[in-house]
C-alpha cells in the first residue's frame, strides 16, 4: 500500500462511551458479581469467542495452574462459540469445573462494569476486547500475536508472553496475583496507553 494515500485509523470511535469512563466512576458491579457467583479481585477474565483460533482452553489451563494462589479464584469466560462443551469437559478433567463461569454473550455495559473487578485479564488473542480491558485499567497478560504488542509491553503496560506459551501466560497471571502493587501499576499504565491510542476525538 502506498503510504502517501494510506491512513491508519485506530478504532477508538467504535468503542462504547462507557469504556472511557474512569473505572471508579462506572456503575457498581455488585449485582453482576452476585449473579455469577464471583468476588471482586478473585477471578481471571477472558472476553472472546469460544473458538479454537482464540485459545479459550488456555484460560482454563491457566486457572488450574494458579488457582492455589488466591482463595476462591475462578475464571470468567464472556462470549460463546463452538468450543463451549469441550471447555466444560476440560474444566472437569483439570478439576476446576466448579471454578469456571461461562457468562455467554453480554452487552457493553456489562463489560464496562465487570472488567475493573477482575484480578487479571487473559488475552490469548483478542481485538476490541483488549482495548476494552485496557480502558478498564485491568492488569493484562497477552500473547505476542497480531496487534497485542502495540498495547501490552512487559513491565510497562502489562505482561506480554510468546504466542501460545500457556505456561508463560500462567506465570504472568501468577506474578499479578502475587504482586498486587505491580498489578495495579500495570492496570493504570495500560489505561493511559489505551486513552492515548484510542481517543475518539483523535
Amino acid at each position: 500500500a502506498r503510504p502517501e494515500i494510506t491512513s491508519v485509523v485506530n478504532f477508538g470511535s467504535l468503542l462504547g462511551d462507557e469504556h472511557f469512563l474512569e473505572p471508579s466512576a462506572r456503575p457498581a458491579a455488585d449485582r453482576d458479581l452476585a449473579e455469577l457467583g464471583l468476588e471482586r479481585d478473585r477471578f481471571l477474565l477472558s472476553i472472546s469467542r469460544l473458538i479454537p483460533l482464540k485459545f479459550p482452553d488456555h484460560v482454563i489451563r491457566v486457572l488450574a495452574e494458579v488457582r492455589h494462589l488466591r482463595p476462591g479464584l475462578k475464571a470468567l469466560l464472556v462470549g460463546d462459540g463452538s468450543m463451549r462443551d469441550r471447555l466444560v469437559d476440560l474444566a472437569h478433567q483439570l478439576g476446576v469445573e466448579g471454578a469456571v463461569v461461562f457468562a455467554g454473550d453480554r452487552d457493553q455495559q456489562f463489560l464496562s462494569r465487570i472488567i475493573p473487578q477482575a484480578a487479571v485479564v487473559l488475552s490469548p488473542s483478542t481485538g476490541r476486547a483488549l482495548s476494552e480491558a485496557a480502558l478498564g485499567g485491568a492488569p493484562i497478560v497477552a500473547y505476542d500475536t497480531d496487534w497485542q504488542k502495540d498495547m501490552i509491553e512487559t513491565g510497562v503496560t502489562g505482561i506480554l508472553v510468546p504466542y501460545r506459551d500457556c505456561d508463560g501466560m500462567a506465570a504472568g497471571a501468577a506474578r499479578f496475583l502475587n504482586e498486587p502493587s505491580f498489578a495495579r501499576a500495570m492496570g493504570d499504565a495500560v489505561r493511559r496507553r489505551a486513552l492515548a491510542m484510542l481517543d475518539p476525538a483523535k
